[in-house]
């Protein structure tokens, strides 16, 4: 008589793995890693209720705790360098103040906006 050998498998436990997943709790765009970075709350999706969520405003350059500075909306292209300029004056040649005026489109633009292209300032004034 011939012995069959059958192959034998032991289970132990097992045990699922546990990996951290980056998440975003308040669905804003921004993760909860990010949120502490730019002192953002991870619960709220807009922390400066200004109606933008907080990813958004960081994606366009604003501030996300700021209620006054909030993502451009006009027809204008815009830079990321929105507030790393100081301005040096209004003479010819110099970089002017940074300053808010209403677009065509009836949008609130900073003149810093546009850092990343030329554009032309005219102004007048009646006596």
């Amino acid at each position: 008589m011939k012995k069959l050998l059958l192959p034998t498998v032991l289970l132990m436990g097992c045990a699922v793995p546990s990996v951290d997943l980056p998440f975003d709790s308040d669905r804003d765009g921004l993760l909860d890693d990010e949120e502490s970075g730019f002192g953002t709350d991870p619960t709220l999706p807009d922390s400066d209720t200004d109606g933008w969520l907080d990813g958004d405003e960081v994606s366009s350059f604003t501030d996300p705790l700021n209620p006054e500075d909030h993502p451009y909306t006009g027809g204008w292209p815009i830079g990321p360098c929105r507030d790393a300029i100081d301005g040096t004056g209004w003479s010819e040649g110099f970089v002017v103040n940074n300053t808010t005026h209403a677009d065509q489109y009836g949008d609130l633009v900073k003149i810093h906006d546009f850092c990343e292209g030329p554009f032309l300032l005219t102004y007048f004034s009646e006596s």
